[in-house]
């Protein structure tokens, strides 16, 4: 049996091949992060995108009354539970000035690769959003997201 490679493996480390463009751009999304200045829109700020995806930081406070998942949110999609307002498009991130580099490349990585498999579930293989997300939480939790 093959051993999934977890997180912090590849954090240590230099990526190779494929993947380097994609760890290098998540990178750089990571660090625009912490460069925008506090959000005082509802929807929030875009900081980067990837693969087509934009990612969106959101300030909690500022949407909690119409999303009330958001005070325990800390990122989501389209296909995540309760977040189908979401557009398909996005990928969406809260504003916390506790969360360090790791943190976010963490995050990022997470809701990036939860997108990508709740949407084949849903769409492709019929999943109702629960049975799905317990499906791709299993495989996170083992890749160590």
């Amino acid at each position: 049996m093959r051993r999934i490679k977890l997180f912090e493996d590849f954090t240590d480390q230099k990526i190779k091949g494929p993947l380097s463009g994609l760890t290098k751009l998540r990178d750089s999304i990571a660090e625009k992060y912490f460069k925008i200045g506090e959000i005082d829109k509802k929807e929030g700020e875009v900081i980067g995108e990837y693969e087509g995806v934009k990612v969106r930081v959101i300030n909690r406070n500022l949407v909690r009354d119409e999303m009330p998942e958001w005070d325990i949110y800390i990122g989501s999609h389209h296909w995540g539970k309760k977040t189908d307002y979401i557009p398909e498009d996005e990928i969406w991130i809260v504003q916390n000035p506790e969360f360090d580099i790791k943190r976010v490349k963490k995050l990022l990585d997470h809701e990036i690769i939860e997108r990508q498999m709740m949407r084949a579930l849903e769409d492709d293989r019929g999943m109702d959003p629960q049975t799905a997300w317990e499906e791709a939480h299993y495989y996170l939790k083992q890749m160590g997201f």
